[in-house]
């Protein structure tokens, strides 16, 4: 990056504004990620944060993990379980409703359910078949009006 900044480095608000919509949603979440200081208790961790920075992990988290494997990979994932009371929330908070009803969905899910690993398939192609682009879109939307969180 310009200046000698790197991926972590906490940035000023202009510095946070002057960036390409392209570059900002991976800069923040890399600052997230690096400000995580329990991966066994998430959770716990997030709460301390503010909203806005909580929302926009919660939802990189969660989308990296069902991208990566799928709802299945999500629950079974200790430290994204631990997010997962609050996942619909969050994609609903950017403005990603779409994508909030089927983690809502997969939430819902009970563990005794027979047909669960149908259902989770099922909810991965739905998902799947979403606009990525706009989830990134609405993400750096909402980083965008609430630069401030962000900011060092």
């Amino acid at each position: 990056m310009k200046g000698g900044l790197t991926m972590t480095t906490p940035m000023s608000v202009s510095d946070l504004a002057s960036l390409p919509d392209v570059a900002l949603e991976s800069v923040i979440f890399d600052q997230l990620v690096s400000k995580m200081d329990n991966w066994d208790a998430p959770r716990a961790a997030v709460e301390r944060w503010s909203e806005p920075e909580r929302v926009c992990f919660v939802v990189n988290a969660t989308a990296d993990e069902v991208f990566n494997g799928g709802f299945s990979q999500f629950f079974f994932d200790p430290a994204a379980r631990q997010l997962s009371d609050i996942a619909a929330q969050c994609f609903s908070a950017v403005g990603a409703e779409p994508w909030a009803a089927i983690v809502q969905a997969a939430c819902d899910l009970d563990d005794g359910d027979t047909d669960k690993t149908d259902r989770l398939s099922e909810l991965d192609d739905q998902f799947f078949a979403l606009d990525d682009a706009t989830l990134s879109d609405l993400i750096v939307a909402y980083i965008r009006a609430n630069l401030a969180s962000f900011a060092a």
